[in-house]
C-alpha cells in the first residue's frame, strides 16, 4: 500500500491536493492489476505535480501523450516497469471534425461548446485545434467512439468526424503581439493589466474572481510575484508571456517586453 499521507503532504490546496490523490490512484491500480492506466488530461502545471508523485514510485513506468509534442493538454499513461513502452496501447485519438462554415465563423469555443453539450466532462478532452473548415479534438481513447456517433452539428451546421493519425494533425500558427510596457513592480495585477490593456483595478477584480490563472494555476492574490517566462491568462481573453526583462526606465519602473497570444 502506498503512504498516501507522506506522499501528499507537501500539497497544500484542496485542487493539488485532489489531484495527488486522483495520480496515486491510478498508480495503486497499475501496482494491483498489472495494466496500463490513464490519469485525466492535465495542463502543464499538473503534470508537474503528477511526475513528482510519479518518480517517488518504483515498479511503475509512464509517458505522457497529447497528440503532439507542444500540445498543452496531455495525459500520462502509467504501466508496470517491465512492459516495454512501445507495447503500451495509446490512451488518446484524433479526431477531425468537418463541415460547411464558409458562411459562418466558428471559434474554439463553439467546438468545445458542442462536445461538452453531449454530456462529456472538460477532462477527458485534450487540445482543440481549429483551422479554416475544420476543427481537430484529441480526446481520450474510451470518449472517442461516443463523439463519432454523438455529434451531429457545431453551431447548427452539420458535421462529418473522422479518426485520423497523430501524424497527420495540422498545427495552426499561433500569432503573438508584442507589447512593450513599464509596469511599477513584477505584481500579477501591474503585468496583466499590461498584457491585456484594462485598467489595474478591473483586473484586480478579474484575478479575485478567479478569471486569471498564473503558470496555468489559478491565482487570486494580485500581489503574487510574477517572474520572467512566466505565463498569465485571462478567461476569455487569451494568455501573455512574460518574454523579456530590459532592465529600469529612468523613473525607476520595469521595462518589459510581453508576448500576447490571439
Amino acid at each position: 500500500m502506498l503512504d498516501k499521507e507522506r506522499l501528499l503532504s507537501h500539497l497544500h490546496s484542496e485542487d493539488d491536493q485532489l489531484l495527488g490523490s486522483h495520480i496515486l490512484d491510478k498508480i495503486e491500480m497499475v501496482l494491483n492489476r498489472h495494466k496500463e492506466q490513464a490519469t485525466d488530461f492535465l495542463n502543464p502545471y499538473q503534470r508537474e505535480i503528477a511526475r513528482g508523485l510519479l518518480e517517488q514510485i518504483s515498479d511503475i513506468n509512464f509517458r505522457e501523450e497529447g497528440g503532439y509534442r507542444q500540445a498543452e493538454r496531455k495525459r500520462i499513461v502509467i504501466f508496470p516497469e517491465y512492459l516495454f513502452p512501445d507495447l503500451v496501447p495509446a490512451q488518446i485519438d484524433v479526431l477531425k471534425i468537418s463541415g460547411n462554415f464558409s458562411f459562418q465563423s466558428i471559434s474554439h469555443r463553439d467546438f468545445l461548446g458542442a462536445i461538452l453539450g453531449l454530456g462529456i466532462q472538460r477532462k477527458v478532452i485534450g487540445d482543440l485545434l481549429v483551422l479554416d473548415g475544420y476543427a481537430q479534438v484529441i480526446a481520450a481513447k474510451e470518449i472517442s467512439e461516443f463523439i463519432e456517433l454523438k455529434l451531429m452539428k457545431v453551431h447548427e451546421v452539420p458535421v462529418e468526424i473522422e479518426a485520423i493519425e497523430a501524424e497527420q494533425l495540422e498545427i495552426p500558427v499561433q500569432h503573438t503581439k508584442e507589447i512593450k510596457t513599464t509596469v511599477p513592480s513584477m505584481r500579477l495585477d501591474a503585468v496583466a493589466s499590461s498584457g491585456f490593456g484594462d485598467s489595474r483595478s478591473k483586473m484586480t477584480r478579474y484575478i479575485k474572481g478567479g478569471r486569471v490563472k498564473l503558470n496555468y494555476k489559478e491565482e487570486k492574490d494580485p500581489a503574487a510575484d510574477v517572474e520572467l517566462g512566466d505565463l498569465i491568462s485571462v478567461r476569455g481573453r487569451g494568455r501573455v508571456e512574460v518574454a523579456v526583462d530590459n532592465g529600469f526606465s529612468n523613473r525607476g519602473r520595469i521595462k518589459l517586453i510581453l508576448k500576447r497570444y490571439t
